[in-house]
């Protein structure tokens, strides 16, 4: 049986703000040189004119190899492990002065390969010079960072090809790789205890960093990390822990905290959006409207309004959607006021809310039918004056199964029609059933060419994607928005190529097609992101947003781009963006990998 792994705090985290070159050091009055808030260093006036440190006492081999190369943050990692071993042991003051050639073989050029994760090559040139000069030996500090490098390896290897067992071996060998300087190894570590389910040892590494690690930051990305795993109650046992346990001067543990809100409001809001949920207490109800009106989030406020919808409380939904319409204008906001005024009985509200997106966006166009029902066939067949039909009702309450049923019903009963046919299309595709919805378009086309033309514009329903709001509004003919809900049905299905080769002369209105366009290029960037054209997705992501704004799953795919195109800090930007904005594992895994990338984090 694997003994239990604890995280060492030998190491501790990089600095974060330093670079990697020489120019990176900051000369402090009196002759020192500063390595971060609280760090300094004394550098002797010049080499040999003081004493030098105690031979034998620490290795500092690396400690002086960092120091040559300007590389700040393992420089400190090396000092507060040195520290730990001797708490009475100083960093030399001739640690930054040139030091005299001595006798003997250069480490220098092993070290270079080691800091470039090149161990297997380290491991040749020296057994290389081992050949050409038989006495030499490597320093036992060049050896033990090679030993520590190649476990390092051996736990990412293991975490990525998810042999979870192996991780906590190769954590076990060697616990230094796993410490606060290689803090994507202790993750990796945790992980491995929560899928090989010991829940408790997952727990205790995670502690082990909140409690051990300096930084907040490390401190609330661990937070992130154990959500997948921990329950919330020992989560929160966690966020207390890592924003009090030994505070470091500088560092604002009010982060760590916040970390486990912004969790709590992610799962609120998946839980208003969960229809098998059931409400939210009032305590939880009252913390996410909270949250939503500090953050002014758009969405968070669109999943509050259709939760009080649902609930028919019309006068909280309509003040809701129109918190998000005044934070971000959308059709989806103006779709959700459409009903909510209604339900209040506000038809004059309902119609003005949805003026702005009339003929542009179909899911306010269907909303609209709730507020002025179609009569004929499609609002149930009886004629008169009479209020939404059972149709009307499903559509309005998003109840596309119920939709499909009273059409089936509505057939048997009186036969099919264009509208009947192309609406259960619209259903579904809202259901996830491109192919059959493909047909049913296809049918409803060929009926409309039987039917008498009728004036006014089909019984559509709500489609997937949304018109950009600075389209010039076209009302869709019956045989447009027919075509328009078969490019819908076969993007589902993945015809990309023969729908890119048609649209040109696909009969559909301005608008419809520049949406079809918008969607063909998100799933063209998608696939080139898949084949590591990384150029090309930036390409497409920059030609679409000329017709339509960049939603967040694309704004999270253009930050993956810059990523692998090595431009980091525009893709940390990205991620960090999107991320303040909504806080979620997507969002924060990509400024997590940013982050540590930019800093060095191996």
């Amino acid at each position: 049986m694997t003994r239990p792994v604890l995280l060492p705090t030998l190491l501790l985290a990089g600095i974060a703000a330093l670079g990697g070159g020489s120019d990176a050091w900051a000369q402090s009055p009196g002759g020192g040189r500063a390595l971060a808030p609280g760090v300094k260093v004394e550098v002797a006036p010049a080499p040999g004119s003081g004493s030098a440190p105690a031979a034998g006492k620490v290795d500092e081999t690396a400690l002086r190899y960092y120091a040559r190369i300007g590389d700040g943050e393992r420089l400190e990692a090396e000092i507060a492990r040195l520290r730990a071993l001797d708490p009475t042991w100083e960093p030399p003051k001739d640690l930054f002065a040139p030091q005299p050639a001595t006798p003997g073989v250069d480490e220098s050029p092993f070290w270079t390969l080691v800091s470039a994760g090149k161990v297997a090559e380290a491991r040749a040139a020296i057994a290389e010079q081992r050949r050409k000069s038989p006495s030499w030996q490597p320093s036992d500090k060049l050896l033990q960072e090679l030993d520590l490098a190649e476990s390092a390896g051996r736990i990412r290897s293991a975490s990525d090809t998810k042999r979870w067992q192996d991780v906590v071996d190769a954590a076990a060998a060697n616990p230094e790789a796993v410490a606060c300087n290689r803090l994507d190894n202790a993750w990796r570590l945790a992980e491995a205890y929560a899928e090989l389910k010991q829940a408790d040892r997952a727990f205790d590494t995670y502690k082990t960093i909140v409690t051990s690690c300096p930084k907040a930051k490390e401190r609330r990305d661990t937070i992130f990390k154990a959500s997948r795993y921990l329950s919330p109650e020992r989560l929160r046992e966690l966020t207390a822990l890592g924003a009090t346990a030994n505070p470091a001067t500088g560092e604002d543990y009010s982060t760590v905290r916040s970390a486990e809100a912004e969790l709590e409001t992610g799962r609120l809001l998946e839980r208003l959006g969960d229809p098998k949920a059931g409400a939210l207490s009032a305590a939880d109800l009252s913390r996410v409207q909270g949250i939503v009106r500090d953050k002014q989030d758009a969405d968070g406020a669109i999943a509050l309004g259709w939760y009080f919808q649902k609930r028919k409380n019309f006068a909280e939904a309509q003040s809701w959607f129109s918190q998000a319409n005044g934070w971000a204008p959308s059709d989806r906001a103006a779709e959700g006021l459409v009903l909510a005024y209604n339900g209040l009985g506000e038809k004059a509200q309902a119609r003005a809310a949805a003026a702005p997106w009339k003929g542009k966006s179909n899911r306010v166009d269907q909303a609209l039918k709730a507020v002025d029902p179609p009569r004929g066939p499609a609002g149930g067949g009886r004629g008169g004056p009479q209020g939404p039909s059972e149709l009307d009702r499903a559509l309005a309450r998003q109840d596309y199964a119920a939709c499909l049923a009273i059409i089936r019903a509505s057939i048997a009963r009186s036969g099919p029609t264009a509208a009947l046919l192309q609406q259960r299309g619209w259903c579904l595709l809202e259901l996830k059933r491109p192919s059959e919805a493909e047909a049913a378009f296809v049918e409803a086309q060929a009926l409309a060419a039987r039917e008498p033309a009728k004036g006014g514009a089909s019984a559509g329903a709500a489609a997937p994607r949304t018109p950009s709001a600075g389209s010039l509004p076209q009302t869709a003919t019956p045989a447009q928005e027919n075509a328009y809900g078969q490019a819908i049905a076969r993007l589902a299905t993945g015809d990309v190529a023969g729908l890119t080769r048609e649209l040109p002369r696909a009969n559909m209105t301005a608008v419809q097609k520049a949406e079809i366009r918008a969607a063909l290029m998100a799933t063209e960037a998608n696939r080139a992101l898949e084949d590591k054209r990384y150029n090309d997705v930036l390409r497409l992501l920059d030609a679409r947003k000329e017709l339509e704004p960049e939603p967040r799953n694309l704004g999270i795919l253009r930050g993956w781009a810059l990523y692998n195109l090595m431009r980091y800090d525009e893709a940390y930007a990205q991620f960090k963006a999107i991320d303040d904005r909504l806080s979620t594992e997507e969002s924060r895994e990509g400024v997590t990998t940013t982050w540590k990338t930019i800093y060095h984090d191996w």
